[in-house]
Parts: structure tokens; sequence; C-alpha cells
């Protein structure tokens, strides 16, 4: 048998290895798909004037940044479609992340009970803020069309054991509201509201210009709308038979794909370009990191499936039908774990690299 023929026997077998590898990958990621689905990206450019919080967007900087996509169900673009518009901007300078939203809205009212219940009671516009990517120790911020304001800090997510933190406000903090159409009129059909907030970058220890491209911060951003009545003039939340408001309906900038907004690896990208408004968008490259850590998230769900079934962790990935083997754009990654009945490591690493990925039982993604 000839040089020739033994070398394309290797490479027509190595080729049929590597297809069923894939096979068997994709194959582990059954019944998780929408927790797989691309998050959106969003170019924020730098506004070269300070911005007025007005909520009335009629600096040259917001007319030249483009608004996202109008918003979708929480679940994903599959599930029924907002029944009202909702759609963002963003904007940075060296002192502040700068998000402006656009809420279509028939009828605009607010909570009036206690400062402590105002926003998570009724309608409201929420952000959500991972600075660093890292799972852990993000960010909650919530507007009402009064213009009040709650902050909330996470731990890690709920999901995991997380405690919120509240009673926390960036120092310098500014935010403006406007509306179109009357507060808490029942008897007249309103257009909507804006809302517009600048975060000071210091208090998330974000600084735009020291983070690596197509990398950093991710955001995602959610609007909650609930059904209901009007007695004498006055909203309150529909009640179902039991007496019970009817559940919120959620909608996303990105699918979370699931109702469950503390998923913080499901939300949005972000490009920061030094460029004024009204150039051409930075194309988004999902960074090969990226690609790695879809491996880690299926590890860490199929791990947390198996936890609630059996009350322990999985003692191996082969417990999980996850290979330990993955070809990533044609290059060989290995996932190894660490685990204990009620803590684990996963990570991943390309071949011949010495830079391996990991998340444990929190959800926290260090690099090794």
């Amino acid at each position: 048998m000839s040089f020739k023929h033994n070398l394309k026997s290797i490479l027509l077998t190595s080729a049929a290895l590597l297809s069923q590898l894939n096979t068997f990958s994709q194959n582990s990621f059954i019944g998780l798909e929408s927790l797989f689905t691309a998050p959106k990206s969003y170019t924020l450019f730098q506004t070269p004037a300070p911005l007025s919080i007005d909520g009335e967007l009629n600096e040259k900087s917001w007319k030249d940044t483009p608004w996202t996509d109008y918003f979708i169900n929480i679940e994903g673009e599959n599930k029924p479609a907002p029944a009202y518009k909702t759609r963002v901007k963003m904007l940075w300078d060296e002192k502040y992340l700068y998000i402006a939203a656009e809420l279509e809205e028939p009828h605009l009212w607010a909570n009036k009970q206690p400062e402590k219940d105002i926003i998570f009671r009724d309608n409201v516009f929420k952000v959500f803020i991972d600075p660093d990517n890292n799972v852990n120790d993000d960010f909650e911020i919530q507007i009402n069309p009064s213009n009040k304001m709650l902050f909330l800090v996470m731990n890690k997510p709920y999901r995991d054991g997380g405690v919120p933190v509240t009673g926390w406000q960036p120092i310098g903090y500014k935010s403006g509201v406007k509306l179109m159409g009357t507060l808490n009129k029942s008897d007249d059909t309103d257009k909507g509201w804006i809302a517009e907030i600048a975060l000071p970058l210091a208090a998330f220890s974000f600084n735009p210009m020291n983070i690596k491209p197509n990398g950093g911060l991710r955001i995602n951003f959610l609007r909650t709308n609930f059904d209901f009545a009007v007695k004498d003039g006055v909203y309150s939340k529909a009640l179902d038979a039991e007496g019970k408001p009817f559940p919120p309906r959620y909608s996303v900038w990105t699918s979370q794909g699931i109702v469950n907004m503390h998923y913080p690896e499901r939300w949005s990208y972000t490009v920061f370009s030094d460029k004024a408004p009204g150039n051409s968008s930075e194309k988004f490259i999902l960074p090969y990191t990226e690609q790695q850590r879809k491996y880690l998230w299926l590890a860490y769900y199929r791990q947390k499936e198996y936890f609630k079934k059996n009350k322990r962790y999985a003692s191996s990935l082969e417990e999980l039908n996850i290979p330990e083997e993955s070809i990533i754009e044609g290059k060989k990654n290995s996932l190894k774990q660490e685990s204990t009945s009620k803590q684990f490591l996963i990570s991943i690493k390309e071949a011949g690299s010495e830079i391996s990925i990991s998340v444990d039982q929190d959800g926290l993604i260090s690099n090794l």
C-alpha cells in the first residue's frame, strides 16, 4: 500500500472522527437550544459633547445614534410579540454610560405605594449590567414613568443562591423622563414615555478604553407590563378569579430563552468605539473565548439538572453525556471537571494553549 494511499486513509478517518465528535457535541445541547441562541450586540459611540439628561434626546449625539431593534418576547422571537413597542440607544463618554429607552404606552400609570414598592409592583423599565462578563457581581437598574429609580447589586444570580443588595445608589447618576401623554389619567390615550439615564462608569469599575475589542460589558433590558383595571378613574393591576394580579408580560432586547433575566450569560455584547455618533457601526466579532464558554454553560446547565434530580453533582462529564473533547473553529478543545457532591469546577482549554476558562457551581467564570 502506497504512502499516498495511507495518508488518504488517515485523513478520511480523522475527518470521520471529527464529524462524529461534532455530532456528539451537538446532541449534548438537545433540550437547551433556547439558551444557546446568539445574543445581539451594540456599538456604543463616544459623545463629544455633554448630554442634558431630561428625556428629550434632542442633542446631535442622540440624533445620530441608532436605535436597537424593537424588543421581543423574553423567551425569544418564536413566542408572541409584545403588545407595545420598546427600543433603546446608548452612548458613552469618559464619565458616563448613557441609556435612552423609548416605550410605547397608551396608558401611563405609576405605582403610588410606599417608596420601597414603587419599582417592584408596577410597570417598569430595567437595565441589567455585567461589567466584567464574569456572570457574578452584576447590577440591576430600574426606572418607572414617575422617574423613580431603584438600584440592586447581585453577588451571583438567584439560581445559585444570590442575594440582592439594595440601598445602594451610584454617586452622580442622573435620570430624566419625558411623558408623551398624562400620568395616571385614565380617560385619555397616551403615546408613551422616554427614559434617559446617565450611569457613572466609576460605579462599575469599568473603563471602556481598557477593555479588549469585542469584550467586557454585557447588558440587557427588560420591560414589564401588567394588565390593569380602572375604578373611579384610578389605575390598578387586574386581578384573576382568586384575587391575585395576573403575571406581567416581559419584553427584552435580546432573547433570554427563559422567563428569567438573571442569566447574565444571555445578555447582549457591547463594542465601545472612540468615534463620534454617525460613523458606521463597528462589526462585532464573537471572541473565540465566548465560543469556548458555550461548552462550559452546557456542562453547567446539565450539572444543575443533575443536582435537581439526584441531590448531588455528577462526578464526571460522562454522567452528564458531555464529551471531554470538542472542536471549535476546527481546533481541538478539552473539557475537564473536578467535583464533589456539592461543588464543581469545569474548565475548557484549547490544545496547545496554556490558558483555560472555568465555571463553577455559582456560575462564576474565571480565567486559569
